[in-house]
C-alpha cells in the first residue's frame, strides 16, 4: 500500500510476556513498531538482580524486534522498570505522538478484525491506520457502528458505506471488508458483543484529554468483557 507508515506502541509486559504469535507480527510490519518493555519489579530486588533482569529483559526485545525489522518497517526497543506502571504505555504513546497504542490481551492468532467507528472524528485516523496494515495477512474486516435508535441507522449505514469507500480507494481489497450497524443505548457491550470470534479490536479515542482517553471506561469495559486485544488509535 502507499499509505504513510503508522506509529504503533506495544507493550510488553515483564517477566512473563505473552508471545505475539507470526500473523500479528505479518499483520503489523508495514507499521513503524515501538516495543515496550513493561516490568514491574517487585519488593526487595537488589541492584545487581535488577540488572539481571533488565538484561534478560533487554536480549527478549530486541530478539522481538528483530522480527518486526526482517519483515517490515523499523522496530524500537524501550524499557521501563519500577513500581505502580499502569499509566507508561499511555505516558510513551504521547511522549512519542504515536498513532496508536495496543491495549493487550493475549493474541494467539490474526485473521479478523472488527474496527468500532463512533463518529466522523476518528473516521479518518482510522482508515490511515487499518489501510496501513498488511491485508494479505487478513481474513475479514468488519467496520461497525453503534446506533442510539432506529431512526439514525440508515445514516449510519451511509457513514460506514463512505469508510469503507475510503478503505478501498486506500488500497483494501473491498471483498475483505464489510459493514454493520447495531442498535443499542450500551456502546461497549454492543461491542463486546459483535466482537465475538474476532481476533483484534480497532478503536478510536473516545475520551476528550489527557492519559485516560486511551484507557477510558469504554476501552477498559471491552477489553474486559472480550478478553480480546485493542488497538486505540489516537487523534
Amino acid at each position: 500500500m502507499d499509505a504513510q507508515p503508522q506509529t504503533v506502541v506495544i507493550p510488553i509486559e515483564f517477566p512473563d510476556p505473552d508471545p505475539l504469535p507470526p500473523t500479528f507480527i505479518d499483520v503489523t510490519t508495514p507499521c513503524r513498531v515501538v516495543l515496550l518493555g513493561v516490568y514491574e519489579l517487585p519488593d526487595g530486588v537488589d541492584d545487581d538482580e535488577r540488572h539481571r533482569r533488565e538484561i534478560e529483559a533487554k536480549n527478549t526485545l530486541y530478539s522481538l524486534a528483530s522480527n518486526f525489522v526482517r519483515e517490515g518497517e523499523t522496530a524500537e526497543v524501550e524499557l521501563v522498570m519500577g513500581h505502580d506502571l499502569t499509566d507508561v504505555p499511555s505516558t510513551v504513546a504521547e511522549e512519542r505522538d504515536a498513532d496508536a497504542l495496543l491495549i493487550t490481551n493475549p493474541i494467539t492468532t490474526l485473521g479478523r478484525i472488527l474496527v468500532p467507528i463512533r463518529d466522523r472524528k476518528f473516521a479518518d485516523p482510522v482508515v490511515e491506520f487499518v489501510s496501513t496494515l498488511e491485508e494479505s495477512g487478513l481474513i475479514h474486516t468488519t467496520l461497525l457502528h453503534v446506533a442510539d435508535d432506529d431512526d439514525a441507522v440508515a445514516d449510519a449505514e451511509a457513514f460506514l458505506s463512505e469508510v469503507k469507500t475510503g478503505l478501498v480507494e486506500a488500497g483494501y481489497p473491498s471483498t475483505g471488508v464489510d459493514t454493520e450497524v447495531v442498535v443499542s443505548d450500551d456502546p461497549s457491550f454492543a461491542v463486546s458483543s459483535a466482537a465475538d470470534g474476532y481476533d483484534l479490536i480497532i478503536m478510536g479515542e473516545t475520551q476528550d484529554t489527557g492519559y485516560e482517553r486511551v484507557f477510558g471506561e469504554m476501552y477498559e469495559s471491552v477489553a474486559e468483557q472480550t478478553h480480546l486485544p485493542i488497538i486505540v488509535v489516537r487523534e
